[in-house]
């Protein structure tokens, strides 16, 4: 078994409902992904996000990449 299929939720086949807070805080991750990979692709990847399920698994994709660019801006902060 995968661990996608290990982790799959009561609601990962639900839609996303706009308004919600969920839907808010994937459009921050959009918009850190934009930074770093360019708005047309952060945009195309965005777009395939739909149900419950698609949104954990863009989370699970964006945030080991994201939390290594804080990483690194921080380190360059500090000096």
């Amino acid at each position: 078994m995968t661990r996608e299929a290990t982790r799959q939720g009561p609601r990962d086949n639900e839609p996303l409902r706009d308004g919600t807070s969920l839907v808010a805080y994937l459009h921050i991750l959009k918009k850190a992904h934009a930074a770093l990979v360019g708005h047309d692709r952060a945009h195309q990847r965005f777009g395939e996000v739909v149900t419950h399920g698609q949104a954990r698994k863009y989370i699970e994709e964006l945030m080991p990449q994201l939390r290594q660019e804080r990483d690194v801006h921080r380190r360059r902060r500090r000096g």
